[in-house]
């Protein structure tokens, strides 16, 4: 029997407090259901004078209270609060955790400097397929600096230098102060060996506010027809276009810039500066932005440990088996659907031509070719679209990601929309159209036949005949209905391939 439960975390950050309400799923899965915020500024109390002052503990005080109330409503007993490292220099923060605690019964985990460095880089590296590389956070009070290999942490290191303090230099007028502050940044960078010596094909990965902002101003200023934000690609260009620009901007026009919140733009400037020195110093062609960051990869350690103990080698794996406990499809059906398609796939590629990186794509069309039928069952193909292109499909690429919403509408020919193909011209091309309709009629193909979901066909192997292809199927038991259906894909099989098929 599937067990379902509701736990919650609780994230008291330098700026806010943010209350996440988690739907797990045996045996190893889970989804955020929803979340609560509610601003406060606690770092500031804590940079001048190391202490959180009794108002604002009132206030903290009184939004922990409705959150305690919002998790008594929903029936939540298993709860986690925590904070980053930053919080331990607060004179007064142990009265506080222990009032929280009696008041509110949450206990705080106030994260050392090396939890907090793997939350940041887990929450980062569990939502892209880069296995080795350099990431960069820089947060307000201080840069992390991390080389990975294998998605596991080889070496790092903590700059004390944030967003903040040199906002606050530039905001009392203090240039050389601020100057000076960017120049020992730029000095500890050299300083680093093991980014300095690195491979010239170093891949880059970063997360945080600054580059979620930022990815927001470069969508925006190259028309990216995505509205997406994780594994969205930065080049170098971009980077430094929307630098110059804001840079050359007085903060009051840099506030109304879409993407940027009035109360942190003058922190948005100051980070920008020190990415600057970070991308000229490396010589960075490019960069990946995850959406995920210090609060996810908590998440994942605090959740399910025995599964994210460390970043997941397979997190694009996980991401589509998660996404059907979310739907409530068993795995073994889609796996089944993919086993086929792939097994076509391979032995077609005498035929199709499509080189090893459609593979993803195809997997997950595969996992999700019927995920419209959540909404509507006559419009499901279509309305598989917009589902694949939002549902946060981890470990792969916005364009394979794109890649396979297409190849799933492309299951019925005559829905399939030309003038919505071209929208995505500038991250599409032709060879991909070829593709994508080679991948949409292998899925409709494999997804019939397993189409009483019961996988009595066990294997097939394909034969090219002239103008035909037989496919000859190993199966458990009576396979005639799966059969039948697969050989109603013929037209559609033909229109692509120029080859009839014959299932036998």
């Amino acid at each position: 029997m599937e067990n379902n439960s509701k736990k919650a975390i609780i994230e008291l950050s330098e700026n806010k407090i943010t209350l996440v309400i988690l739907e797990t799923k045996e045996p190893c899965f889970y989804n955020v259901i929803d979340t609560y915020s509610d601003n406060i500024v606690l770092a500031q109390e804590i940079i001048n004078e190391n202490l959180i002052r009794p108002v604002v503990i009132k206030d903290v005080m009184k939004i922990l209270k409705s959150y305690r109330k919002i998790c008594d409503n929903l029936g939540i007993v298993n709860i986690t609060m925590f904070a980053p490292n930053y919080f331990s220099k607060a004179r007064n923060i142990k009265s506080l955790t222990e009032e929280i605690y009696n008041t509110c019964g949450f206990a705080i985990n106030i994260l050392s400097p090396e939890e907090q460095l793997k939350s940041l880089f887990c929450g980062a590296v569990n939502c892209t397929d880069l296995t080795k590389g350099v990431f960069l956070h820089i947060g307000e009070y201080e840069t992390y600096i991390v080389q990975f290999n294998r998605r596991n942490i080889l070496n790092s290191i903590l700059l004390p230098f944030g967003t903040y303090p040199l906002a606050k230099m530039q905001e009392e007028g203090d240039k050389n102060e601020a100057n000076k502050y960017l120049e020992d940044f730029a000095a500890q960078i050299k300083e680093i060996p093991f980014i300095n010596d690195k491979d010239p094909e170093t891949q880059y990965l970063t997360n945080g506010a600054l580059f979620l902002n930022l990815g927001v101003l470069a969508r925006k200023a190259t028309r990216y027809p995505l509205e997406l934000a994780n594994n969205y690609v930065v080049t170098k260009e971009t980077f430094d276009n929307v630098y110059n620009l804001v840079t050359n901007l007085d903060l009051d026009k840099t506030k109304k810039l879409k993407g940027i919140s009035e109360g942190s733009a003058d922190k948005f400037v100051a980070g920008l500066q020190l990415a600057n020195i970070f991308m000229n110093s490396q010589e960075v062609s490019q960069f990946s932005i995850s959406e995920e960051g210090l609060r996810d990869g908590y998440m994942n350690f605090y959740i399910m440990p025995e599964v994210f103990d460390r970043p997941l080698s397979e997190m694009f794996v996980y991401s589509l088996e998660n996404i059907n406990a979310f739907f409530k499809v068993p795995n073994s059906n889609n796996e089944k659907v993919y086993e086929l398609a792939i097994n076509v796939f391979k032995q077609l590629k005498v035929i199709h031509k499509l080189p090893r990186n459609y593979i993803k794509p195809l997997r997950i069309a595969a996992y999700m070719y019927d995920c419209g039928k959540r909404i509507c069952y006559n419009n499901y193909v279509k309305n598989s679209f917009p589902i694949i292109l939002n549902s946060k499909i981890k470990g792969v690429s916005q364009k394979d990601l794109l890649l396979a919403a297409f190849a799933c509408t492309f299951q019925e020919l005559d829905n399939f929309n030309l003038t919505e193909w071209v929208k995505y011209s500038s991250i599409v091309t032709e060879d991909d159209l070829d593709a994508i309709k080679k991948i949409g009629i292998i899925i409709k193909l494999a997804a019939a036949l397993d189409s009483t979901k019961s996988s009595v066909i066990q294997d097939l192997s394909c034969d090219i005949l002239g103008d035909s292809i037989i496919m000859k199927t190993i199966v458990e038991k009576d396979a005639s209905f799966e059969i039948a259906e697969a050989m109603k894909v013929n037209s559609s099989f033909k229109k692509v391939f120029v080859k009839f098929i014959e299932v036998i």
